[in-house]
């Protein structure tokens, strides 16, 4: 059986039929948690984080376009969602513009990346990166958007949005193989 496509189904409770959220968040809080697991490193911050977009959701409702891919929309929220998150809250301590400012803290954090697993290494080495690197990594390598769409999501070009996660993937290079 041919199940609504997202879209259909966000026109849906646009329209006041709130019973069709839930197969959106079926589809998307899995896949939601992972991008905010990896921008937080925090498993249960991610977690309320996860029901902080779907309010939002029901929130903006209103303001959703049927023209417009919901799984971007649905990110978007996400991404600022994040940024309302950590506006709230103290730079984390592996923000790694803090921690080059910090010699102390830089050892320390590089310490603890060398001293992981290889999937933590990387896990640790994404969250020393600053939180722009870092969410446009994990919207392009984890979340399988493509640059066009990023670009939408940035407000920039798909060309711009590359160099990004160019200058990104260097600086993640930068801090893993360190």
């Amino acid at each position: 059986m041919h199940s609504p496509s997202d879209e259909t189904l966000m026109a849906q409770v646009r329209d006041n039929d709130l019973d069709q959220l839930t197969p959106l968040f079926e589809r998307y809080q899995g896949p939601l948690f992972g991008f905010l697991l990896r921008l937080t490193n925090d498993r249960d911050t991610a977690q309320d984080l996860v029901q902080n977009v779907f309010l939002r959701v029901l929130k903006y409702r209103a303001s959703y376009q049927p023209t417009q891919p919901f799984r971007a929309w649905v990110y978007q929220l996400a991404r600022h969602v994040h940024a309302d998150h950590w506006q709230k809250q103290p730079v984390p301590a592996g923000d790694l513009e803090a921690a080059e400012r910090t010699p102390t803290l830089r050892r320390a954090a590089l310490a603890g990346v060398a001293a992981s697993s290889d999937g933590e290494h990387l896990q640790d080495a994404l969250a020393l990166l600053p939180a722009a690197q870092r969410e446009i990594l994990v919207l392009h390598r984890f979340q399988g958007f493509d640059y066009a769409e990023i670009g939408e999501m940035l407000g920039c070009s798909e060309g711009t949005a590359r160099v990004k996660a160019h200058r990104a993937l260097e600086a993640l290079r930068k801090i893993y193989f360190s």
